[in-house]
C-alpha cells in the first residue's frame, strides 16, 4: 500500500493502519494472490485507498475477488464512520463482536434507504444486456437483507456505494454515486461534501484514466 507523506499525528495513524493492512495480508495455501490499489480521492480532507485482491486457490474452478475501499479522515487519522457522517441513511452495521478480522476489513451498511436508492441508479443502466442479467437483483426484497461498501470518490464526484453481493453475483456490484443533492438530503456532513466536490474539481485521485 503507498504511503502519505507528510508528519502530521493524523498522517502518521493513516499509514500504522496501512502497514497493518500490509502486513495482515493472507492469499491461499496453494495458488496465487495478487492485490491492485488506486486512491479514489487524496484530499483535500479526506482519502481514500480502494484494494482489488484476487485470489486463485488450488482446486477451485474460479478466482475470487475482494474489492475494499476504505476513507480516512486526515484531520484525525481515524477511518470515517458512515452511520455518523451520512445519519439521513439511518444505517447500522453488521454485528462482528467476538469475530477475529483482518486489518483490511471495513465494516459494510445495512440501510433501507440506500438499498432505494442503489436499485433506482441500477435500474436506470443503459446497458441492456448487463440489466437483463442483473435485473432481479434490484428488487426491494432482494435488496432487503444486502450490505453496502461506501466510500468517498472524488472520481465519480461524490459518496460511492455498492452491494456486497456473493462471489456469484459479484458481476452485477456496479458502484452507485451520491450527488451533491442527494448527500445534503442524507445528511453527510457539509465539511465532507465540500471536500469531495473541491476534489473531483481538481481531479484528486488516482491513476487517472
Amino acid at each position: 500500500m503507498p504511503r502519505l507523506v507528510g508528519e502530521t499525528p493524523a498522517i502518521a495513524a493513516i499509514n500504522a493502519d496501512l502497514a497493518r493492512i500490509d502486513a495482515d495480508t493472507e492469499g491461499c495455501e496453494e495458488g496465487s494472490y495478487g492485490r491492485s490499489v488506486s486512491q479514489p480521492m487524496t484530499g483535500p480532507g479526506f482519502v481514500t485507498y480502494a484494494m482489488a485482491d484476487e485470489y486463485f486457490c488450488e482446486g477451485t474452478a474460479h478466482p475470487s475477488f475482494v474489492y475494499t475501499a476504505i476513507t480516512w479522515d486526515l484531520s484525525t487519522g481515524r477511518r470515517v464512520d458512515w452511520v455518523a457522517a451520512a445519519p439521513g441513511l439511518s444505517a447500522t452495521r453488521p454485528d462482528s463482536e467476538g469475530q477475529t478480522l483482518p486489518a483490511s476489513y471495513e465494516p459494510t451498511l445495512q440501510s433501507e434507504t440506500l438499498a432505494e436508492l442503489y436499485a433506482r441508479k441500477m435500474l436506470a443502466s443503459t446497458d441492456a444486456e448487463w440489466l437483463g442479467q442483473c435485473r432481479e437483483l434490484f428488487t426491494e426484497e432482494t435488496l432487503a437483507d444486502d450490505y453496502f461498501k461506501v466510500w468517498l470518490d472524488a472520481q465519480t464526484g461524490g459518496v460511492a456505494f455498492s452491494a456486497d453481493f456473493p462471489h456469484v453475483s459479484q458481476y452485477c456490484a456496479e458502484t452507485a454515486t451520491m450527488n451533491e443533492e442527494e448527500m445534503r438530503r442524507f445528511g453527510v456532513t457539509p465539511a465532507m461534501i465540500d471536500a469531495v466536490l473541491a476534489a473531483t474539481a481538481a481531479e484528486n485521485f488516482g491513476p487517472k484514466g
